[in-house]
């Protein structure tokens, strides 16, 4: 009789401790949108106006800098992302070799960026603050009622620097619109 009882309790605690995957997929690691000729011509064409401007009051360091975020831009815009395996367990979100657990993770919201669905998390460390997962638009419903049961959801992104952003993506024509 004792025998059956500590096996009970044995096997609650295994299943305490053992994480179970709830949903996984795979994906690109980050957003990527490969950019035609035009938009590079208007992004050179606002650097160098910007630059001139700069040149007359001597901040050649700026210069550098704005030009080294357009090179980095290229870069990630030409070279397409790897395939990474996500998943969500009970403990929290596995990002390739990164695991997030829920106890760090704050709120969590969707947004499009490029073309590709994703699901953000705001987190409480100071690095990173936020970590952004692209996910496809078919599993975004799954998702959301998975994270749901562990994280409130908000509307948009708290942050003012996103809401900045969008704002400023919204308004300038970088590039032909699709309609």
């Amino acid at each position: 009789m004792k025998k059956k009882a500590v096996s009970k309790v044995d096997k609650a605690i295994k299943d305490i401790n053992e994480e179970k995957t709830l949903f996984k997929w795979t994906a690109a690691e980050r957003a990527f949108k490969k950019r035609d000729k035009d938009f590079w011509i208007t992004a050179i064409s606002i650097l160098v106006l910007f630059s001139v401007v700069l040149i007359f009051i001597e901040e050649f360091f700026l210069i550098v800098a704005l030009v080294s975020v357009l090179f980095l831009y290229y870069v990630l815009s030409t070279v397409p992302p790897q395939e990474v395996k996500y998943k969500i367990t009970n403990r929290g979100i596995h990002f390739g070799d990164s695991k997030y657990s829920w106890d760090i993770l704050l709120r969590f919201w969707f947004r499009k960026s490029l073309n590709v669905e994703l699901l953000e998390f705001e987190t409480n460390l100071r690095v990173p603050r936020q970590i952004s997962f692209v996910i496809k638009e078919s599993d975004k419903e799954e998702i959301k009622k998975i994270v749901l049961k562990k994280l409130p959801l908000v509307e948009s992104s708290p942050n003012f620097v996103d809401k900045l952003a969008k704002w400023w993506n919204d308004k300038m024509p970088w590039e032909k619109r699709e309609k």
